[in-house]
């Protein structure tokens, strides 16, 4: 439980300190104030970054060249970060860490409008609602991910740019950064599909205890690319579709290619559910990713919930649920208006922004 919370400098706040008492407390008041500030600056630490910003800078008031985060939790750990606009660091109790060793260390789950177009938006809106919860399971996944993304981006540009000078290119030319890709590709199709399979029956358990129905949930990961998901798979691929790559002039195997696809009653969620029923397949899938979480990490591992404007999406009964998930953790509310919260049945720490 984070018990205080100090911002300085950060998006519009010029300084300014939170003290929390309960375990579910909601930012409230009108549009544009920076309630989602707050719940940003949190996720920056847990997993380093925010769920909408598009650089550092964005981070960072007008007029000033840093910023600060920092928490006291109930264990008497204090976690801050930095924030500069080429770059960011991490203190645990003073000790400088690196991202791998931080990330993760305050687990967080969040609930956000951006995740109700989930279903029917991009490939890379999905990728990143799963990539931020799978940093925080596993601390290799980021590394593997990352060095995929260097990888592929590196070799997408020699492509380009031989192509470009009129040289066709050799397999030897791009054979460095296929060797990355054969190391990382398999592991970040292992553990996605790790996360999966322990995903499974949680997911279908809070589903039917949300909608009260056995309508079934199923999520797969799924690739553009017939591939044996294994080093020596990866790289029969490379080779057998170099042309492929050449004329394409991109990779066509990377972590970036692959999709998160949603069946619910054994058909795609984009053309069987309504705006009700997907509402309660993110709930579900913020309890079952609460459950994964738990019993990777131990029943300790809490995490807080961030919920960002969610009391204007779902309606009493679904309000009821997202109560209920909240049980036995700190969550973080934001809202327009302070009767949203009125029925809560539990103690509630409203703030004022």
């Amino acid at each position: 439980m984070i018990e205080k919370l100090h911002l300085s400098d950060f998006r519009n706040v010029a300084d300014r300190s939170f003290d929390f008492h309960e375990r579910v407390v909601i930012f409230f008041g009108g549009n544009g104030r920076g309630k989602t500030n707050i719940l940003e600056a949190i996720s920056l630490l847990s997993v380093g970054r925010s769920w909408r910003e598009t650089s550092a800078s964005d981070l960072i008031r007008t007029g000033t060249d840093s910023a600060q985060i920092s928490a006291f939790t109930d264990k008497k750990d204090h976690f801050r970060v930095q924030l500069q606009p080429r770059g960011r660091a991490f203190f645990r109790n003073e000790k400088k860490l690196p991202r791998k060793r931080f990330f993760g260390q305050i687990p967080t789950l969040l609930f956000a409008p951006e995740h109700l177009s989930l279903f029917s938006g991009t490939k890379r809106d999905r990728q990143q609602f799963f990539d931020r919860f799978l940093i925080q399971l596993w601390p290799g996944y980021r590394e593997a991910l990352t060095r995929a993304d260097r990888a592929s981006r590196q070799k997408n540009s020699l492509f380009r740019q031989v192509t470009q000078d009129g040289v066709s290119p050799r397999i030897e030319d791009v054979a460095p950064w296929n060797e990355i890709l054969i190391e990382t590709i398999p592991e970040v199709w292992r553990l996605r599909t790790k996360f999966l399979i322990q995903l499974s029956d949680p997911l279908q358990h809070q589903l039917s205890q949300i909608s009260h129905s056995d309508d079934s949930i199923e999520v797969s990961l799924v690739s553009p690319e017939k591939f044996d998901p294994t080093p020596d798979g990866v790289r029969d691929f490379f080779t057998a579709n170099f042309s492929r790559e050449v004329a394409a002039r991109k990779s066509l195997l990377s972590p970036f290619r692959d999709d998160f696809s949603f069946s619910l009653r054994e058909r795609p969620i984009v053309t069987t559910a309504s705006r009700g029923e997907e509402r309660s397949v993110l709930l579900a899938l913020l309890g079952a990713k609460r459950s994964v979480l738990q019993h990777t990490r131990g029943d300790e591992a809490a995490p807080i919930l961030l919920l960002d404007d969610c009391f204007s999406e779902l309606d009493d009964d679904r309000q009821a649920a997202l109560e209920r998930l909240c049980a036995g953790t700190q969550a973080f509310f934001t809202t327009t208006h302070r009767e949203h919260f009125a029925r809560f049945t539990g103690a509630v720490q409203g703030v004022e922004i």
